[in-house]
């Protein structure tokens, strides 16, 4: 039988974590909708810098969440499929992107 605190704690944390990309996804269509041509061009370099940074914070989210998914068993919805064929599905990447990315996330 599961337990009910357990089950909630889980419910509270998926919501938590539903809510925190809703606010990146509102973030990156404001951003997306600002007119980039208008800025000068070292506010243009700036904007650069501050979005790639940005995309290595998400890019380390997503390898520590990888991380932890592939430690674990696929799902049973997956039939036993190995982890690569469930990302290259998934994500529709290739099978070997997936390999590359599972590798990198399981280093470090």
């Amino acid at each position: 039988m599961s337990d009910p605190a357990h089950t909630l704690s889980n419910m509270s944390s998926k919501k938590e974590v539903m809510s925190a990309l809703d606010a990146v996804d509102r973030a990156h269509r404001a951003l997306a909708a600002l007119p980039f041509q208008s800025l000068q061009p070292a506010d243009q370099r700036a904007l650069l810098v501050r979005l790639d940074a940005v995309t290595k914070q998400l890019s380390v989210l997503q390898k520590r969440l990888l991380g932890q998914m592939v430690a674990a068993p696929p799902p049973v919805e997956f039939a036993g499929a190995p982890w690569a064929d469930v990302l290259a599905r998934r994500l529709r990447i290739s099978v070997g992107e997936a390999q590359r990315r599972i590798a990198e996330a399981s280093a470090g």
